[in-house]
């Protein structure tokens, strides 16, 4: 779930650059075709051969970034599959970048950076960019690292790599001593591995908007986003996973209708659910529903998710979510990534002032910061480690950590080769059903069923539901969430048998049974294997 920031809450972070909303000081050199140099083989006919960078520069880390900083070169010396921070993938736009160091006594002049490069098959390239070194490095400036830029079909399994540092003015350096410990080539030992995986990485999302009638005032159709607006969110979406692609599919001619007021966003995830079913919908695809509803949230909530589901087909259910749609305010964007990210099984993330239920404890860095540099192959902004939130805190700014990018990673990678499956007999099975209940703050309950299930240990026992099953009563624990805007969430597992069901009562954590106001003899043929 995400809550939408109080308006005072928001002007503080305006107002205070360490929480301000924005990257952090980003800059980019556009003086450049691209943002690393040329593409082709470096050109030293002009006769002039560079000599190995003196006095005392070095390369302090050499990182790729398609999302996250993944260091893999360390002061000369390679990181290995083990060390690495993340996953690195391939198919994927990606920068390559060095941060320099250097001593006291630094005499600020041109240094030239060398990136060769050697694939599976052998090609060979040499990429070479040059910078004024009067600073240390700065990763939110592209003018303060070496930066080399790679289109998504260059990067590939078996890449290798190595950075090296020369001089790059013919005159100027003669008098200054060469460097002896500072590493000027990484890997020192010669090409090594990028360390690019090979698995088939995507995400399919379909996006879902709503025709809203509140019967007052609020009469609104997010149908009617733009497709620039319609493309920030696949960007948004995109930049913050460790996908290859996002294949999309935008119901705008098919809108959810909503003619009564919503007092919980939640109410969204039924007919997702059953949109889902009658599409025959894949396993991992995600359902998004996007809602005007003429301000911030309901109940303080800007978005929910169905559930934060396990890697299994059977919780395909919970692979829905819903949010508000805000046109002036890139929260909106947030809210769906973040709410995305529940469905694939990331929970909250604690940061101070966040005041978010469910943290993960395993989260490794303070405060829910992402502790690493971030960037937007998309937004082109960089996210500094020490201001900016991961995705799934409650504060601002966010963008993805390296934790959450690896987690994103495996689940991605999971749900992906599902579709490279050799068929079976097992595919025709179609396996159990739930009942879901919405105690609505207002008093009111809606229930309905959908197809699938979830682990036995999902459901808590905190509360029952009683159902009859062929004239028997059967009492049968239930998962009970309170979701944020107050709302209480109740899953169970459907009887699975032949017999008639219908469903009698709520049996409370105090044993209390409260009849249900609705007679619901459950009609779903797949509560048995065909």
């Amino acid at each position: 779930m995400r809550l939408y920031p109080c308006p005072v809450i928001l002007a503080l972070a305006l107002a205070l650059p360490l929480v301000a909303c924005g990257p952090d000081d980003v800059t980019l050199d556009g003086t450049q075709d691209s943002i690393g140099g040329s593409d082709e083989d470096a050109d030293t006919s002009a006769g002039y051969e560079p000599v190995p960078a003196r006095g005392g520069i070095g390369l302090e880390q050499v990182v790729v970034n398609q999302g996250v900083d993944v260091t893999i070169a360390q002061d000369g010396q390679w990181v290995d599959a083990v060390d690495r921070n993340s996953y690195i993938l391939s198919g994927r736009n990606t920068l390559i970048r060095g941060y320099w160091s250097f001593p006291d006594d630094w005499t600020p002049r041109n240094i030239l950076c060398r990136l060769e490069i050697e694939w599976a098959d052998g090609t060979t390239s040499t990429r070479e960019v040059t910078q004024y070194i009067d600073a240390v490095y700065y990763p939110g400036a592209i003018s303060r690292t070496f930066t080399f830029d790679f289109d998504a079909e260059a990067v590939q399994p078996g890449m290798k790599f190595r950075m090296s540092l020369w001089e790059a003015d013919e005159t100027g350096w003669e008098d200054i001593a060469e460097s002896t410990d500072a590493a000027i080539v990484a890997p020192d030992t010669g090409l090594d591995l990028i360390g690019v995986q090979a698995e088939p990485m995507q995400m399919k999302v379909v996006f879902v908007p709503v025709q809203y009638d509140n019967g007052g005032s609020c009469v609104t159709d997010t149908s009617q986003i733009t497709e620039e607006q319609e493309q920030k969110f696949i960007d948004y979406l995109y930049d913050q996973n460790p996908t290859q692609e996002i294949i999309w599919d935008f119901r705008r001619d098919e809108p959810i209708v909503r003619s009564a007021a919503l007092t919980s966003i939640s109410l969204l995830h039924a007919p997702l659910q059953n949109m889902r079913e009658a599409d025959g919908a894949d396993a991992n695809t995600y359902y998004y529903a996007l809602v005007d509803v003429c301000g911030g949230g309901i109940d303080g909530a800007a978005g929910i998710a169905a559930g934060i589901p396990p890697a299994t087909k059977d919780a395909a259910f919970n692979r829905v979510a819903a949010g508000v749609w805000l046109s002036t305010s890139d929260y909106t964007y947030e809210t769906f990534v973040h709410e995305i990210g529940h469905t694939q099984g990331r929970s909250h993330i604690f940061c101070q002032g966040g005041n978010s239920a469910g943290n993960d404890p395993s989260y490794p860095y303070d405060n829910g910061h992402t502790s690493v540099w971030g960037f937007g192959l998309n937004l082109f902004e960089f996210f500094s480690p020490s201001t900016t939130y991961d995705y799934m805190t409650y504060c601002q700014p966010v963008w993805t950590s390296d934790w959450t990018w690896s987690k994103s990673f495996v689940r991605i990678a999971t749900l992906t080769a599902w579709d490279f499956e050799s068929p079976s007999a097992d595919d025709d099975v179609i396996e159990g059903e739930v009942l879901i209940g919405l105690l609505l703050n207002d008093g009111t309950e809606e229930w309905w069923t959908a197809k699938g299930g979830r682990e036995d240990e999902f459901f808590s026992g905190a509360q029952q539901l009683r159902f009859d099953v062929g004239g028997e009563s059967l009492d049968v624990p239930a998962a009970v969430e309170v979701l944020e805007d107050g709302t209480t969430r109740l899953t169970a597992p459907v009887p699975r048998t032949t017999a008639p069901v219908k469903v009698e009562a709520r049996i409370d954590s105090e044993g209390d049974s409260h009849a249900l106001n609705f007679d619901m003899a459950i009609p779903a043929p797949w509560r048995v294997a065909h």
